[in-house]
């Protein structure tokens, strides 16, 4: 076999690696420049994420110790990768591959960093911020509420709940582990120990610079096995453009929650998947599982990614196509496996079962049965097995296979368009009330980030992939966009309400797309009609088009900082208690208003972010005064203040017995929300906030 990119520099090379690859004798591997960079950078970020994760699960985090221990771990990869190799693999340069990509990503950097300033815990962005801080204070992914462990009466947000997002684990203890998977808030745990917030805010945009390099250097390896180099360096250019200048990916590079770092890793995947199929290089399989691995420990939802893989192992095992490959991915993939349930089921057992994921025994039987099933089908159906397989790779069954991928994804397509008109509206219960949730509008939704001329070239990737001759490393990117497109454009299982709803579709089906468009325009400019270019046109003015409806709806972005001045406000409530640990208890945001009232903005990071203990005032008005006297016999020399958001103490509080100390009230920007339209400019939030300080405290 070999590597698509080794050989003769004609313009029309393509890749020979077949659909299904048998054993071959060992040939020399060339991994390029652009594969190191790409695949090399992914490979640092997701260790030092896994290795801050592991230390913040121990209660050991610390910027030396996330350092010390990411180092141990690349260079014990780097060891297996340089013995598996065996002096067999050479770099190669790939100027052109590297140029393009640092192109595409100096574009995605110029419109995104850095990130928002969210400083606030409105949303989970705010939660993963504010568990980062902590962390980085405490070390540990959990810690320890004083209020529950000393038995002191509290006011709860909800059942299990001191504020949204802060979810008690042990009432008796009074243990809090916030609400998400914890990878991401450990990663960014480790940039605020380097840089503080700033450390933080260029973290986010980070990951989406390195998807965009991961996309391209994937796209220059696919394009040319499915129509040569230029196709390849072509689609590279257009995948990466596309990619970088798209709102939903410019929006989640600035948004500090984790589906830009699941994208980098999913793509990171396809890359050592794509790069193992084509050279055989067993290295870039196991590189591969390990970012799959890791993926499931930054999203519940990373769970369907390695029951695809497993699914995919197990067609393997059936057709006798297992080979070192599908062991090298197995062990990367299983290393972090055992990190992987243990957080799922243990560490974050809440948030699994919020998020719907299988338990555990579940799990294993389908891992048991694919495998069962596959052993069974491979001893007692040998003969029909090799049959398909040989079947599947002779041209006249691809080309009917590909007709009927292709009439099946337009089917759906137009299904997933009139699903309005023959379903009606669809709701689904968020937060203890039915909202209507848009499931039915998905890809009119989509269309309005993608237009549905995007969504025509699209379709028409599609036909390029899916109708030419086969091959292992074009259908490695295909088959995992039909799948998540399939799951994720069936339901969005998520708000309404925009750009918030858009995020489900950042990680797997965002750049599905891309890379198809990329595709159909890669190889209409290599086409060749009665011997003439008469495609190239039409490519050009898609890619323009394109990139100039992206770019209209992204540059609005460049100047919006979310949430701007919510830090320095946070602080200067923080500073009201000077250098002790002061307590402020918050009046109930259900009293408030919704979403901009102080205390859904600044209750949870005054608590995580600067270690003053927050609390709400009780719900009944009564019960206020004695909780007052309480805390303050309870916590002698602490400062204790009650916060609002009138010029009026709170009700049930003794005006006698306080004092102001502080009335603002401050304008924060906010991008504009919509269920029923594109978001497209921002906005000014109010923010009213009141603090008076208990007298004798």
């Amino acid at each position: 076999m070999t590597s698509t990119l080794a050989g003769p520099s004609s313009g029309d090379e393509r890749s020979r690696e077949p659909l299904s690859d048998p054993a071959a004798p060992p040939v020399e591997i060339a991994v390029t420049a652009l594969d190191v960079l790409a695949g090399g950078a992914v490979l640092v970020v997701a260790l030092v994420a896994w290795a801050s994760l592991a230390l913040a699960h121990l209660g050991r985090h610390s910027l030396p110790a996330v350092l010390g221990l990411s180092a141990v771990a690349l260079l014990l990869v780097a060891l297996v990768v340089v013995r598996a190799s065996r002096g067999r693999v050479r770099l190669r340069g790939d100027r052109a591959g590297v140029v393009t990509a640092l192109a595409c990503a100096a574009v995605a950097a110029a419109l995104t960093f850095p990130g928002f300033s969210y400083g606030v815990a409105d949303k989970d962005p705010g939660g993963y911020v504010s568990h980062a801080v902590e962390i980085a204070h405490s070390g540990d992914y959990a810690f320890t509420d004083p209020l529950l462990h000393d038995k002191i009466p509290v006011q709860l947000t909800s059942p299990g709940a001191r504020f949204a997002g802060v979810w008690v684990r042990d009432t008796d203890t009074g243990q809090i582990v916030p609400q998400f998977y914890h990878l991401w808030p450990a990663l960014l745990a480790t940039s605020y120990e380097a840089d503080g917030f700033d450390g933080v805010r260029f973290a986010v945009p980070l990951m989406g610079v390195l998807a965009v390099l991961c996309m391209v250097a994937l796209l220059r390896r696919v394009g040319t096995a499915l129509a040569g180099r230029t196709a390849g360096l072509v689609a590279a250019g257009a995948g990466g453009l596309l990619l970088a200048t798209n709102m939903l990916e410019v929006w989640q590079s600035r948004f500090p929650t984790t589906e830009v770092l699941a994208e980098s890793l999913y793509l990171a995947a396809l890359l050592g998947i794509v790069v193992a199929l084509q050279t055989r290089w067993r290295p870039a399989a196991g590189l591969a599982g390990l970012f799959v691995g890791i993926g499931w420990l930054n999203r519940p939802d990373g769970l369907l990614i390695v029951l695809l893989a497993a699914g995919i192992g197990a067609a393997l095992i059936a057709t006798r196509r297992w080979d070192a490959r599908a062991t090298w991915f197995a062990v990367g993939t299983g290393v972090v496996v055992p990190h992987a349930v243990l957080q799922a089921y243990d560490l974050a057992h809440n948030y699994s079962l919020a998020n719907k994921i299988p338990s555990l025994p579940k799990v294993v039987a389908l891992l048991a049965a694919l495998v069962v099933v596959a052993l069974v089908l491979r001893l007692l159906a040998r003969r029909p097995l090799d049959a398909l397989v040989a079947g599947i790779e002779r041209p006249r069954p691809q080309l009917v296979i590909g007709v009927l991928v292709c009439a099946g994804v337009l089917l759906l397509l137009a299904l997933g368009f009139l699903r309005p008109r023959l379903f009606g509206p669809d709701y689904l219960a968020y937060n203890g009330r039915a909202i209507r949730s848009y499931d039915e509008q998905i890809l009119r939704r989509l269309s309005w980030f993608f237009t549905l001329p995007g969504f025509a070239v699209m379709g028409l990737g599609l036909v390029a992939a899916t109708l030419r001759r086969w091959r292992a490393s074009v259908w490695a990117v295909v088959i995992p966009t039909l799948a998540f497109g399939l799951v994720y454009c069936y339901t969005a299982r998520n708000s309404s309400r925009l750009l918030w709803w858009s995020r489900r579709y950042v990680p797997t089906v965002l750049p599905g797309i891309v890379m198809l468009m990329a595709l159909a325009i890669a190889v209409a400019w290599v086409a060749r009609i009665r011997g003439r270019h008469l495609l190239r046109i039409p490519a050009v003015l898609a890619a323009v088009a394109l990139v100039a409806v992206f770019l209209s709806q992204s540059l609005p972005l460049r100047g919006h900082d979310e949430w701007k001045g919510s830090f320095a406000l946070t602080q200067q409530i923080s500073d009201l208690s000077g250098g002790s640990a002061g307590i402020y208890l918050w009046e109930p945001q259900g009293e408030q208003g919704c979403c901009a009232g102080p205390t859904a903005l600044f209750a949870t990071p005054l608590w995580l972010q600067h270690d003053k203990l927050s609390a709400l005032l009780p719900v009944d008005h009564n019960a206020r005064m004695g909780i007052l006297q309480l805390y303050a016999k309870k916590f002698p020399g602490r400062p204790i203040f009650v916060v609002g958001d009138q010029p009026e103490v709170p009700e049930g509080v003794d005006p006698a017995t306080v004092q102001p100390v502080m009335t603002k009230q401050v304008e924060l920007p906010m991008w504009d929300e919509s269920d029923t339209r594109r978001p497209a400019a921002a906005h000014q939030v109010q923010v009213d906030i009141a603090v008076w300080r208990v007298r004798g405290t």
